[in-house]
């Protein structure tokens, strides 16, 4: 969406508004578990999914991408869950079958409430940043815009498949998120509004939405909804990635940005998104897996296994 939509949609729901090398490792944290997030991995993860070709639902991609989900946390042993409901579409009235999965990794401390890692997995049906407009009703492919977070959260089960984490941990993959046309906030975030309304447990620590991290050029700055209703969450996340060494984080001010994040911020669970916002191939036939790279993978993979295994104070 634009920044436009942006503007407007946070100020209806009455939010602020603001405007592959190796990865060095801090040798204090050199034996620690979260340095073994293998982004060569997750990169491969990436590319697997963009091999089925655009995955917007009713498409043979979309069935395909469902299938290797599911038997990627099944063959770790990680007990996973489907939620599948129906969108009526807005404009049409057509039924939109919809899929969420959540895979579940029970944590050594059950006195927490658990942890939620979420990203989007669907991919857009029209490119309609594309500069030619004969070419923006042709679905995108979705490398950063979708398999990027969806990536390291299939690498991270592979972690917490070996060893438990500290906390209860909810990997949770969201469908729908891109569905929306330009102008229309109603249908975006499709299977987050979906999943708000039908919590599997009653309360999360706190919830991290994974989108767009795998920028070859990656930088995360912070984005304004998620600092402006949980600031001291934000500051315990981006002080944890300094303190790991990871560049890409930057405590400077993001844009305020619409996204998975915000409807469970409407039920009151505090949600973080980790975004890079400028991507030149956003919603373009552009966004395909050479503008990513294992190395960005990385940056945001360390960090979300630092989280599993080591709690936030």
């Amino acid at each position: 969406m634009s920044y436009a939509a942006i503007l407007l949609a946070a100020i209806s729901l009455g939010l602020p508004a603001f405007a592959s090398p190796t990865l060095k490792t801090p040798k204090a944290a050199a034996t620690s578990k979260e340095m073994e997030f293998d982004s060569t991995r997750a990169y491969r993860y990436l590319n697997e999914q963009c091999a089925f070709g655009p995955r917007n639902t009713g498409t043979d991609a979309h069935a395909q991408a469902i299938r290797y989900f599911t038997t990627h946390f099944k063959s770790l042993g990680i007990p996973l869950q489907t939620q599948e409901f129906v969108h009526t579409d807005m404009q049409s009235g057509a039924p939109v079958p919809l899929t969420n999965l959540i895979a579940t990794v029970k944590g050594k401390d059950a006195k927490r409430a658990p942890i939620l890692f979420c990203a989007h997995w669907d991919s857009r049906p029209r490119a309609d940043q594309e500069s030619n407009a004969a070419l923006r009703d042709r679905p995108i492919l979705g490398a950063n815009d979708g398999a990027s977070g969806v990536a390291v959260l299939l690498e991270l089960a592979n972690l917490l498949s070996r060893k438990p984490p500290a906390q209860t941990v909810f990997l949770v993959l969201f469908d729908g998120e891109d569905y929306g046309r330009e102008g229309n906030i109603d249908e975006y975030f499709l299977g987050a509004r979906y999943f708000a309304e039908h919590l599997p447990v009653k309360e999360f620590d706190y919830a991290l939405l994974l989108d767009m991290i795998g920028d070859t050029d990656l930088h995360l700055p912070i984005e304004q909804n998620s600092a402006a209703r949980n600031p001291a969450l934000v500051k315990s996340i981006w002080d944890r990635a300094t303190a790991l060494g990871l560049s890409a984080f930057t405590k400077t001010p993001g844009p305020s940005v619409l996204d998975d994040h915000m409807p469970l911020l409407a039920k009151g669970i505090r949600a973080v998104d980790i975004i890079d916002f400028d991507y030149p191939a956003w919603h373009t036939l552009g966004d395909t897996p050479d503008k990513c790279s294992a190395y960005s993978l990385g940056m945001t993979g360390r960090l979300v296994a630092s989280l599993a295994y080591r709690s936030l104070p």
